[in-house]
């Protein structure tokens, strides 16, 4: 059957057939639509009551799932019965996944994609190699798996999935890269995982091997996706685009409806190629400016919410506990395995070279729980496997949900207690408001190489600040529930510029409360500057600041005292950097070590400095250093000669 890539088909995989198995008027058929209803209503209160849990307990919500699956499922009290979904569950299970790795895709910021594309791509492909093969190897050699059955295992287990990483980055604060490196691992390399593990099921269950047509397959199911990925992309662009003032709910419903269509199409020219056209379109939709985006992404994750608990609690409802208690304990070895070698094996290899210091890669190393495509699949490959490959179902099904289950719950628990022992926390400045003062000081820290987050609660302002390259949370900064959001406690610094001073001093005294020490505020009224100094903020006038800057420029540089007799000892240098090996940040420079650099001319750009800006290639550099250090500088930046600066 499989020998044959044509035969390939949804009938085939979830054992489908055109033969009407029950109708509202059979007996039969009503236990089976009230056993569908039951499991609805079952799986529709834990997901609430799960989420609720998971925020108060800090458990997390994809391990209250599948515990709550177990409870609810055959050797528990048998309120959801798989036996009895087959009909209808592999299609809502295949939509469910569809949608969540949708959602995972909006979460991508394609900027930091495309700086940290080859951690991403080599811990995507290297995933796809190296995981399989420590999970074939310890399966066949701790479990007597049959090969094939193992490589099988190894495959479906390479999925991390934003099922998982989601939850756990909201509990666990990490820096941007990080984050990054993890939501985009865990979204792009769900629809590859897929598609390998039914490329080796179809090697494994082929009479005769014929690398051509699984190849064939897979080539043709990426580039499927691809295109209706592209296609569906390009259309909702289009609608948000020429359909003015659109409601929050009629966008949140194009958006859902786009992406439902953009799968079952995809699906329909070549299956298996609906997660890679999920993948395109999260990440189009994640990227560019649609309207109410905010309120789009809090109806997302209402809908996934109840989709990943459908698929984890369909899973642990199936699985018999006898089954997890004969993996005790090579089976838990097994998972061991994938955590302390596989994983740390592949970060090592991944990250070679890369702008990821030696902390993020520990890291990355520790965490990586796997996701909701391995549930999805597990119970399928296990059918196909046990037939013909001498495999035995439950325990090949109960080795994936003990992975599951183990690499969430262990994992989540030291995620947080190694990510402040690393100091791989998020550092990064807030701007609240993007208004014309904010909007500049937000550009100017970026320049000088800080991290920025945005705060706006205005449509216009926030749409702006997005198209400008900033992350922006949308919301009111003078609201706990947002200061919690932006991770207060963690940031470098917090910039009230509203426009409103009340606000800001309210905002302040809240970020102190917090556990923000450094605020720093616009104060556009002179008479509430007591108000700022006894919250202990940092207040800075506007109109002052405007009067310091016409008297700087009518009277000078404030710096040609210093420019005009820098003393003997002391020598104010200018330099084009030509060097390529002294790009990075200026406190990693050992050279320029004892020297103090004061301007950095990029373009027509003008940088006032800071430890962590970028030098690049070609910037023109004013340093003031002793003399004795004029050397080593010229060294660091590759200067063949010191000129003085005539400002």
């Amino acid at each position: 059957m499989y020998g044959d890539v044509g035969s390939w088909s949804p009938a085939v995989r979830f054992g489908w057939t055109n033969e009407v198995r029950y109708s509202w008027g059979d007996l039969d058929g009503h236990a089976h639509i009230e056993a569908g209803f039951l499991a609805a209503s079952a799986i529709g209160l834990a997901a609430a009551l799960g989420r609720v849990a998971s925020t108060r307990l800090r458990i997390p919500l994809p391990a209250i799932l599948l515990l709550t699956g177990l409870v609810l499922g055959r050797d528990g009290l048998n309120i959801v019965r798989t036996d009895e979904l087959s009909d209808w569950a592999p299609l809502a299970i295949a939509l469910a996944v569809a949608l969540i790795v949708f959602e995972g895709g909006t979460g991508i910021d394609a900027r930091s994609l495309r700086r940290l594309a080859p951690v991403v791509r080599n811990l995507v492909v290297g995933g796809l190699i190296v995981t399989p093969l420590v999970g074939m190897l310890s399966a066949h050699f701790l479990l007597d798996f049959p090969w094939r059955v193992a490589a099988l295992f190894g495959a479906l287990v390479a999925v991390t999935g934003p099922s998982v990483i989601n939850p756990l980055l909201r509990t666990v604060r990490v820096n941007d890269q990080i984050r990054s490196v993890l939501i985009a691992e865990g979204v792009i390399i769900d629809p590859f995982g897929a598609l390998l593990t039914f490329f080796l099921l179809q090697i494994a269950l082929a009479d005769s091997f014929d690398p051509a047509g699984p190849i064939g397959w897979i080539l043709a199911r990426v580039g499927i996706g691809v295109a209706c990925g592209v296609a569906g992309s390009a259309l909702l662009i289009g609608i948000t685009r020429l359909v003015k003032r659109l409601q929050s709910r009629e966008v949140s419903l194009l958006v859902i409806g786009a992406a439902v269509a953009t799968f079952g199409i995809a699906e329909s020219f070549g299956e298996e190629s609906g997660l890679t056209a999920m993948v395109i379109l999260g990440i189009t939709v994640g990227t560019v400016a649609i309207p109410h985006r905010e309120e789009v992404e809090h109806f997302q994750e209402s809908i996934v919410a109840f989709l990943v608990a459908t698929v984890y609690i369909m899973l642990a409802a199936s699985i018999p506990l006898a089954s997890i208690g004969d993996l005790w304990p090579r089976g838990f070895i097994v998972v061991l395995a994938l955590v302390v070698i596989g994983r740390p094996l592949l970060v090592g290899l991944a990250a070679a070279r890369s702008g990821l210091n030696w902390r993020e890669r520990v890291f990355l190393s520790a965490v990586a729980p796997r996701g909701v495509v391995a549930a999805s699949l597990a119970s399928v490959v296990a059918i196909e496997a046990s037939g013909r490959l001498g495999a035995n179902e439950e325990q090949f099904v109960a080795l994936v949900f003990v992975t599951i289950l183990s690499t969430i719950a262990v994992q989540s628990l030291y995620a947080a207690p190694i990510a402040r022992l690393l100091k791989v926390y998020p550092v990064r400045t807030i701007v609240a408001g993007y208004g014309e003062v904010g909007s500049r000081i937000a550009r100017r820290l970026r320049d000088t190489g800080s991290t920025v987050l945005v705060v706006e609660n205005d449509d216009v302002h926030a749409v702006r600040g997005r198209d400008d390259g900033f992350e922006v949370l949308f919301g009111d900064i003078a609201s706990q529930e947002v200061l919690r959001k932006s991770r207060i406690e963690d940031v470098e610094a917090l910039i009230l510029a509203t426009g409103s001073d009340e606000r800001n001093l309210l905002a302040s005294q809240m970020a102190k409360g917090l556990g923000c020490e450094r605020v720093i505020a616009a104060v556009r009224d002179p008479d509430t500057m007591p108000g700022f100094d006894s919250a202990g903020v940092q207040a800075v006038s506007v109109q002052a600041a405007v009067a310091d800057e016409i008297v700087t420029l009518a009277g000078g540089s404030p710096l040609s005292d210093v420019m005009l007799s820098p003393g003997e000892e002391v020598s104010i240098l200018r330099f084009r950097v030509t060097n390529a090996a002294a790009r990075g940040k200026l406190r990693t420079i050992p050279g320029l070590n004892g020297a103090l650099v004061i301007l950095v001319r990029r373009g027509t750009q003008t940088i006032i400095p800071t430890g962590n800006t970028e030098i690049r290639f070609g910037d023109i550099v004013t340093v003031v250093s002793p003399n004795r250090s004029a050397d080593r500088v010229r060294a660091a930046l590759g200067v063949p000669e010191a000129m003085l600066s005539d400002l």
